[in-house]
């Protein structure tokens, strides 16, 4: 059968069967699928198709950055926490992340920028408040530091449930 006339026909089948076109699919649902098998060569390809075609989607880019660092190509990881910052600057967890890959790549001075705008977005992120400490003190921000680190306490006590006593190191 003549490719036109196959796709014809099933445009029929769907129109006679009540639907109108195939239902909507999650983007990054393939390259999700691969990633859980550990298949990471795939589900690079499979995200990056995902991304060239909603490449305003965070989410997507966000699930491509995992999928990078999983894979170990956390310069790719990097780009797409970027991308994903550009699209919505105001998503804490984005920072935290772009912070956490910079902080393991060795850039302290990026991870600390990123940590910061983190914790302005997210005043109670216990993530972004100790990496910001965490930053802050190894580039000898001492005051930044100091607050940051007595937010990191007060954030760590009201997380404990009451009557409950502070970890022991």
């Amino acid at each position: 059968m003549h490719r036109s006339a196959a796709l014809a026909l099933a445009l029929a089948t769907l129109a006679v069967a009540g639907c109108a076109s195939p239902p909507r699919t999650d983007p990054g649902a393939v390259a999700a699928a691969y990633a859980a098998e550990g298949r990471l060569d795939e589900a690079s390809r499979e995200i990056e198709i995902a991304v060239r075609t909603h490449p305003q989607d965070v989410a997507l880019r966000r699930q491509a950055a995992d999928i990078y660092e999983r894979a170990g190509n956390i310069d790719k990881a990097v780009s797409h926490l970027e991308d994903s910052i550009e699209i919505a600057p105001d998503a804490a967890e984005t920072w935290i992340r772009l912070a956490e890959l910079e902080n393991g790549r060795g850039n302290i001075d990026d991870a600390y920028v990123a940590y910061r705008r983190a914790e302005k977005l997210a005043p109670d992120d216990v993530r972004a408040v100790s990496g910001l400490a965490l930053t802050a003190d190894s580039l000898g921000f001492s005051d930044e530091a100091q607050r940051a680190y007595a937010r990191w306490s007060e954030l760590e006590k009201s997380a404990r449930p009451p009557g409950e006593p502070p970890p022991s190191d």
